[in-house]
């Protein structure tokens, strides 16, 4: 159980942050390309610093170039005089980032700044919690992940921080604007405390399919009340069965929740039966034995309701591998080398894992290159989604795995499923896109993002614009898309219609056909849009 409550925006924060500026001039458009040319004579190099949200002046920033630094003064203000070479500006300050994506300096070119720079800082938000039993008492020690949800073209959740409860119940994270959930770790009993403290997700992951997350905006500061449950835990004993890779292999307990338990097997040498403990609940029992390209697994479920279990059984078997075949569409061109049959490799296969669990952060399978020379998955039992990164020439026209359709179905991997094949179709007889992006009416380099309407195995394509605004790409599979630009580049799942709603107003369909150049002239998302 838990309860949130939305406070007022706390931007002092106990922790020294290294923040790669974004310098933007008086129209904040990022400087951030590169030079190896010094200026013309000794130059000088002003600004300010401004909070992004509130847009007051930040002071007392610590501002470094190359081997002088200086404090902004009360107006946030510097001024680095008789700068004679090219550099990087740092700029540091407790409880401020840049923004929730970028951690790579970025370079200033000197020679082509004019007049005063505005340096944008972003302040962290806090997420509070307070913990406690359900009749109210404060839990100390308990452990509370943070976890953030990045989309690089594979969506997963990556842990970025985390804390301990104090002797009040209560834990303080520091965060970057972004999509969140909070997880609490499962704790045994102790000497101390006869129950077990069961594991919490915030929100509650009701779906796979669709993001649950706490969106924090920059400079927020959100509560959650977290309640978890306390309960006996039970005597549950499990045999493993099978010709085991490994003596022994590890039992993992996932909640029902998706969260592991965190169990210490105690093995009976005779019967080699391995006794847990279980608090009340649905669970999955698993074991895994072996590496990568040969692995034997066993799963089976379990419910534990006011009592123990015994017999429960975990066989292991052969996890499925998984062989790829690769066809040429017929219609696909090779009078030139550009258009030479590509290996399997280069399309940029992987496995998406669709199921939750929040210690691995939905890890995914990758391939790996068989004695043969071939390429397969070896594939832990579960379901899964077929994606590719590749933005090369060649793109997947059909993906089948049996009576599957891959482009817009999902694979699901179960025992006795080894050398059934994914049977892949690719093709270069694509399409084209050429255009150009602007900032405020002007021409502007931009980050562009393609969001695929029909079924296929990239489900968007990113394109850089030039510093005269244009691009092009011949590279475009054929299909449908909705198009955007930003002035600055964010990892955002534009598939999800929630994370894409702010921005549907800057978006323009288009149609790619192949063989046929599309145009396209997009109005870039500016920079203090992006970051709300």
């Amino acid at each position: 159980m838990f309860s949130v409550r939305p406070q007022a925006s706390a931007f002092s924060v106990a922790l020294w942050l290294w923040v790669f500026l974004v310098c933007f001039l008086g129209s904040g458009v990022p400087a951030l390309a590169q030079s190896s040319q010094a200026p013309a004579g000794p130059t000088t190099v002003s600004g300010q610093v401004i909070n992004a949200v509130s847009g007051q002046p930040v002071s007392r920033a610590l501002v470094r170039l190359a081997d002088r630094s200086m404090l902004t003064n009360y107006e946030g203000r510097f001024q680095f005089e008789q700068v004679t070479q090219d550099g990087v500006l740092l700029v540091t300050k407790p409880g401020f980032a840049m923004n929730p994506d970028s951690f790579s300096p970025a370079n200033v070119i000197l020679s082509k700044l004019s007049g005063q720079l505005t340096l944008r800082l972003y302040p962290e938000a806090i997420i509070t919690v307070h913990v406690s039993e359900p009749d109210g008492d404060p839990l100390q020690g308990i452990f509370i992940t943070s976890q953030r949800y990045l989309f690089d073209g594979s969506r997963r959740w990556v842990t970025v921080g985390g804390g301990l409860t104090d002797t009040h119940g209560d834990a303080r994270l520091p965060l970057s604007a972004g999509e969140y959930r909070l997880v609490t770790r499962y704790l045994a009993p102790n000497a101390d405390r006869d129950e077990a403290i069961l594991p919490l997700v915030v929100p509650e992951q009701t779906s796979s399919s669709t993001l649950q997350s706490v969106h924090l905006h920059s400079g927020q500061e959100m509560h959650f009340d977290l309640h978890p449950q306390l309960s006996r835990t039970y005597p549950v004993d499990v045999t493993v069965k099978g010709a085991a890779l490994r003596s022994d292999p590890a039992i993992m307990v996932t909640s029902s929740i998706g969260a592991r338990i965190s169990v210490s097997p105690r093995k009976d040498a005779g019967s080699g039966v391995q006794r847990i403990d279980l608090p009340n609940g649905s669970y999955t029992l698993s074991a895994r034995s072996g590496e990568q390209g040969v692995v034997e697994m066993a799963e089976t479920s379990v419910s534990v309701a006011n009592q123990g279990l015994s017999g429960v059984t975990l066989n292991l078997q052969p996890a499925p591998i998984i062989p790829i075949e690769l066809t040429i569409d017929p219609a696909s061109t090779s009078d030139n080398s550009a258009s030479s049959p590509p290996n399997v490799n280069q399309l940029g296969l992987f496995l998406e894992n669709q199921q939750q669990d929040f210690d691995s952060g939905n890890a995914n399978a990758t391939l790996i290159t068989r004695r043969d020379g071939g390429s397969a998955f070896t594939v832990p039992f579960g379901t899964y989604r077929l994606r590719s990164r590749s933005a090369g020439q060649w793109y997947v026209k059909s993906a089948t795995y049996g009576s599957s359709d891959l482009l817009q179905e999902n694979l699901v991997a179960t025992s006795g499923g080894s050398g059934v094949p994914i049977r892949l179709i690719v093709s270069n007889q694509a399409g084209s896109v050429q255009g150009t992006t602007s900032l405020g009416g002007k021409a502007a380099a931009g980050s562009i993002y393609l969001v695929s309407l029909t079924p296929g195995l990239t489900s968007m394509i990113s394109l850089r614009s030039r510093d005269d605004g244009s691009f092009s790409s011949s590279r475009i599979p054929p299909g449908s898309y909705r198009a955007l630009a930003l002035e600055q580049p964010r990892q955002i799942d534009f598939t999800d219609p929630t994370l894409a709603a702010p921005f549907t107003s800057w978006m323009q369909n288009i149609t790619v056909g192949t063989g046929v150049a599309s145009n396209l002239n997009l109005d870039e998302v500016p920079v203090e849009d992006l970051f709300p």
